[in-house]
């Protein structure tokens, strides 16, 4: 009994993951069987709350899993009877040319019939006809939000709404971190350090005599910005926003760089820099760069590896996405690691952060913020400027 009950808990979590794309793996099924040592088999409640409080890492998953759940862990038949439906399907077929042109549509669009596996629990929609196609657009746009597979977007436009404002504020972020001494000693007539090389160089024009000290000092830096914009599903109602602020900052500073990344990291620099300037607000042929499912530790380390030339310690790196996260949780946490040594400060923008009960609880934000210097939200781009106030301060320790 105990290796049919375990056998069935690794089916039901392969399924989770197979179907719904959960990300469960085989970290996740060893902890779901020791939760359910834990709370023993007697008690169906407790059992699915153990196994959901292990599978199920975002909030839009606790129903799928309730459903799932209860249809596979249930010996009973699935749906409600429907004395109806044998007369429908006999007068259906009464008509030959009604078979023939129901054979043709379904032999026309065989991607639109949903099978019972991969669509809602307890039963499919058959979304042959024509006339459906809307319906099966909009499942599988809503079956693919969480997706880890790859997507496409033909283009994204950028918003013009509010463009003179977030300029203003880009250009306010810019003055801000400019402000920031820089960490390396260079020459400054006012410095705080004596150099004794530079001023015995110059005494020789003078017989040896010292007429002017030369000293040293942190001179401001100019700062350079690595915007990195998470263009996943799951994050399709904040894209625009965070490509807006993307699109400003590089026509306020010529030291910005800006990468989309879905599945894909791609370089959108210089085609922001020419949207608006006899070029529409939009950008074109992101391929799976945008729309597509999440893999942000991918992205992060590929720019870093790629493009690490940029990063120094002028740089400020900012990465806007909501930290769902279904790649490589390591990865993610030495992309992070390598953006903190590198960079003069990390910010992370989630646009869930400005949410009043919003707790950082997806695993992309756990392995995150101890490399983060601040954490803020798409509606308080202004706290961005504190990245200066905490450079200083680090600068001066």
């Amino acid at each position: 009994m105990t290796e049919t009950l375990a056998a069935n808990v690794v089916e039901f979590c392969s399924r989770l993951r197979r179907v719904h794309e959960f990300n469960i793996g085989p970290r996740e099924m060893q902890d779901a069987l020791s939760a359910i040592e834990l709370v023993g088999i007697t008690d169906r409640a407790r059992v699915a709350a153990a196994l959901r409080a292990v599978c199920c890492s975002r909030p839009n998953e606790i129903e799928l899993f309730d459903r799932a759940f209860a249809l596979f862990f249930s010996t009973a038949p699935v749906g409600a009877p429907q004395p109806e439906y044998a007369q429908r399907r006999r007068a259906r077929h009464e008509s030959a040319d009604r078979r023939e042109e129901t054979a043709d549509a379904q032999s026309e669009l065989p991607s639109q019939r949903v099978p019972q596996d991969i669509g809602d629990v307890g039963g499919f929609q058959d979304f042959a006809q024509p006339k459906d196609t809307e319906i099966a657009k909009a499942w599988e746009v809503r079956r693919a939000r969480y997706s880890p597979a790859a997507g496409t977007a033909e283009s994204v436009a950028i918003p013009k709404e509010g463009l003179d404002a977030a300029l203003a504020q880009a250009r306010r972020l810019i003055r801000r971190l400019s402000l920031v001494p820089s960490l390396r000693w260079k020459p400054k007539p006012r410095g705080g350090r004596f150099d004794l090389r530079r001023t015995l160089r110059a005494s020789l024009r003078t017989g040896g005599d010292v007429i002017v000290a030369r000293m040293l000092g942190h001179r401001p830096y100019n700062p350079r910005f690595v915007v990195l914009i998470d263009g996943s599903r799951s994050m399709s109602e904040h894209g625009a926003r965070a490509l807006q602020f993307a699109y400003v900052l590089c026509r306020a500073t010529r030291r910005a760089s800006v990468f989309l990344f879905s599945t894909r990291l791609a370089d959108v620099t210089r085609r922001l820099r020419e949207a608006g300037r006899g070029a529409p607000y939009r950008l074109n042929e992101l391929g799976e760069a945008w729309g597509g499912g999440t893999r942000i530790g991918a992205s992060l380390t590929q720019c870093v590896r790629s493009h690490g030339a940029r990063l120094n310690d002028q740089t400020f790196a900012i990465v806007i996405s909501d930290g769902l996260d279904v790649g490589d949780i390591a990865e993610l946490k030495w992309a992070m690691r390598e953006l903190a040594r590198r960079c003069a400060a990390v910010a992370w923008v989630n646009p869930l952060a400005g949410t009043a009960d919003y707790a950082p609880a997806a695993r992309g934000m756990q392995a995150a913020l101890p490399y983060v210097d601040l954490l803020t939200s798409l509606d308080e781009l202004d706290a961005l400027t504190l990245l200066g106030r905490r450079k200083r301060a680090a600068s001066c320790a």
